[in-house]
């Protein structure tokens, strides 16, 4: 079972359906469920749909110990290998959406590369923290490019 935070003001208009949904996808119960959420808006409304996952970049240099670009190189295949997992999550529909692995530092920020594709919805895993709602770090930003933006978390049932 999952749960949906409320949705702030939507470029797609009151009781339109999206069009252009975005899914960052991270690992765990509430990314699952984000793609879940999308899943069902691609079968009932037949968005379009775009599952994104961004790549933290290490830094390098003589300053911070020598070379990252090994270090790269593996968290870039690890994020790689947990976009096929939301592949998979899509079965069917897998082959009608669009995939991307955005690296930081080399790829525009997550908030600008979204803002250029005109998304009408986009769907971002909770992170609960104890005592905490449920937020995720990147909707600020992403708010701030007149897309709808909800927080998909998964419950504990």
């Amino acid at each position: 079972m999952q749960e949906v935070s409320a949705p702030s003001a939507s470029s797609s208009g009151p009781g339109r359906a999206p069009q252009r949904v975005l899914v960052l996808y991270e690992p765990g119960r509430a990314g699952d469920a984000a793609v879940d959420v999308a899943r069902a808006l691609a079968e009932e409304h037949l968005a379009n749909l775009t599952i994104a996952s961004v790549v933290p970049q290490a830094v390098s240099g003589a300053r911070c110990g020598g070379s990252a670009v090994d270090y790269n190189r593996a968290v870039r295949e690890s994020v790689a290998k947990e976009l096929d997992q939301a592949r998979r999550r899509l079965g069917m529909l897998a082959g009608r959406a669009a995939f991307k692995l955005l690296i930081e530092g080399a790829d525009p920020p997550l908030a600008s590369w979204s803002a250029g594709l005109r998304f009408d919805l986009i769907l971002l895993p909770a992170r609960r923290r104890l005592l905490r709602a449920r937020r995720h770090p990147a909707a600020a930003a992403l708010r701030r490019t007149h897309a709808e933006v909800r927080i998909v978390g998964a419950s504990a049932g």
